[in-house]
C-alpha cells in the first residue's frame, strides 16, 4: 500500500511539474503587463523577463492575433532571434534612444559569422511589428568601419518598423532575402551606415526615414539583389540623406547593383549631403532593371540637376564576357504617383501597414480623489502611465491611483 501512495505520488508530482513549464510562461505574461501587453521585459527586474530572448521563447507558436511585448529602456546586450513559428509578436519599446538591442558579431572578415546569427536582431517570421527600438550592431556603429556587421535581418512577409533605429557601418540592415515580393515598411525611422547598408530583396516601402552616411567618400546606401518577378523593389519616397555635422561634404551613392535585376526609386528626396552628378554605381554583380529618381532637392528644396544620373552598368558574365544594360535613371510625374503604400504593399490580402502605425490619441487626464482618470480612447486596448521619465504602471481600465506631488502620463496602447 505504502508503494502505491508512493508512486501515485510522485505521477501527481511529475504532472504537476510538466503542467508547471508548459503554464510557467502564460502566467508570467500577465503580471507585469496586466493584459495590456502580454509581457513585459525590464532591466531592473520590474516585469516578466530580463532578456528579450526570453519573452519571446515564452511567447506561443502560430498566433493569428498580436502577441504584444513591452521593452522597458535599457540596453539590452544580446543576440535576438525571432523562429518563423512565432508570427504577429509586436515588440514596443520606449522610444529610439532609450530601448536599444546591442550586439557585435560580424558577418565578414575570417571571424564572420552567417547572416542569420550575426545580425543582432534576426526576425524569421511573418507579420511582425517592431516600435520605438534601436537596433545596433556595436562592432559598426562604435568603430565605423567594416567588415559586414548586421543590425537588423527580417527575411519574412509583412513586416513593419516604425520609428525604431537601424544602426551599423556596412550591411546594416538585409530585407527579404528569400521569396521574390515580401513586403517591409519602415516609417518614421534613422537608417545608419556607410556601406551597401540597405540591401537584399523584397518590396520595401521607407516612408519618410532619414538615412545617416556615415563616411565622408565613397559611401553606397542600397545594393539590392532583386529577381527579375520582383514587381516594385525598394522605394524610397519623402526620405531625407544627411550625415553628421556638415552633412554636404559628405558624398555617397545612392547605391550600386549587388545581384540580379534590382529595383529602386528614390521620390521625393531631400539630400543634406552631396550626391555625385551620376547618382549610381554603375558596376557591381547585377543589371538593375530600375535605379531612378523623382524630384531630388538640396538641402534647401532646390530641385537637383538629375540629367546626367547614370543609365548604363555592365557586368562580366561566366565566360568573361561584358555585358551591358540601359535602366530608366528619371521617372515622370505620373510615374512616381504609381509608388503609393497601397501600390507596392497591399498585395492579394490587402495589408495595409500604414494603418498599424497610426497612434491612439492621447487621453485627457484629470484627477478624481486618488484616482488619474480619463475617458475610454478609441482603437486603444490599454494605457501606459509613465512618472517622470520611467514607466511606472499598465492599465486596462481608465484610472490609476497614484501619488501626490509627483508628474504622471498616460499613453494610449493601440492593437499594434
Amino acid at each position: 500500500m505504502r508503494n502505491d501512495i508512493d508512486a501515485k505520488l510522485i505521477l501527481w508530482v511529475s504532472i504537476l511539474l510538466l503542467a508547471t513549464s508548459h503554464d510557467v510562461a502564460a502566467r508570467k505574461a500577465k503580471t507585469s503587463g496586466r493584459q495590456v501587453f502580454h509581457a513585459v521585459v525590464a532591466k531592473d527586474g520590474t516585469g516578466d523577463f530580463l532578456s528579450i530572448q526570453e519573452a519571446i521563447d515564452a511567447a506561443p507558436e502560430r498566433l493569428t492575433a498580436p502577441w504584444r511585448i513591452y521593452i522597458k529602456k535599457g540596453n539590452y546586450v544580446e543576440h535576438v532571434d525571432i523562429p518563423e513559428s512565432k508570427p504577429f509578436l509586436c515588440l514596443i519599446g520606449e522610444g529610439r534612444g532609450k530601448t536599444q538591442i546591442s550586439y557585435d558579431r560580424l558577418c565578414g572578415g575570417p571571424n564572420g559569422v552567417k547572416v542569420d546569427q550575426g545580425a543582432t536582431v534576426t526576425a524569421r517570421s511573418s507579420d511582425l511589428y517592431f516600435e520605438g527600438i534601436d537596433f545596433i550592431n556595436s562592432y559598426g556603429h562604435e568603430h565605423l568601419d567594416g567588415p559586414q556587421a548586421l543590425a537588423l535581418y527580417t527575411a519574412n512577409d509583412r513586416v513593419v518598423i516604425n520609428r525604431c533605429g537601424m544602426l551599423s557601418f556596412q550591411d546594416t540592415w538585409l530585407t527579404a532575402f528569400g521569396k521574390p515580393n515580401l513586403r517591409h515598411y519602415a516609417v518614421n525611422c534613422l537608417i545608419e551606415g556607410a556601406v551597401d547598408f540597405i540591401y537584399g530583396q523584397g518590396n520595401v516601402f521607407f516612408d519618410a526615414d532619414t538615412l545617416r552616411i556615415m563616411r565622408k567618400q565613397r559611401g553606397y546606401i542600397v545594393a539590392p539583389n532583386h529577381h527579375a518577378d520582383t514587381r516594385w523593389g525598394y522605394v524610397f519616397r519623402d526620405n531625407v540623406i544627411t550625415a553628421p555635422g556638415d552633412a554636404i561634404e559628405t558624398s555617397v551613392y545612392l547605391g550600386r547593383p549587388w545581384h540580379n535585376q534590382p529595383k529602386v526609386v528614390f521620390i521625393n528626396t531631400r539630400a543634406d549631403v552631396t550626391l555625385p552628378p551620376e547618382g549610381w554605381f554603375h558596376h557591381m554583380g547585377g543589371l538593375p532593371a530600375v535605379f531612378a529618381e523623382y524630384n531630388t532637392t538640396d538641402w534647401l528644396g532646390h530641385p537637383l540637376d538629375l540629367s546626367k544620373r547614370c543609365s548604363r552598368y555592365w557586368i562580366q558574365n561566366e565566360q568573361k564576357d561584358t555585358v551591358w544594360c540601359t535602366s530608366k535613371a528619371v521617372i515622370t510625374a505620373d510615374e512616381a504617383a504609381l509608388y503609393t503604400i497601397e501600390n507596392v504593399l497591399s498585395g492579394d490580402d490587402h495589408w495595409q501597414p500604414k494603418e498599424m502605425t497610426k497612434a491612439c490619441a492621447s487621453p485627457v487626464v484629470g484627477i478624481l480623489g486618488n484616482y488619474l482618470t480619463w475617458q475610454p480612447v478609441e482603437g486603444a486596448v490599454g494605457y501606459v502611465v509613465t512618472c517622470g521619465d520611467n514607466v511606472v504602471g499598465f492599465t486596462i481600465e481608465c484610472r490609476y491611483k497614484f501619488k501626490k506631488g509627483l508628474n504622471y502620463q498616460v499613453r494610449s496602447v493601440s492593437r499594434w
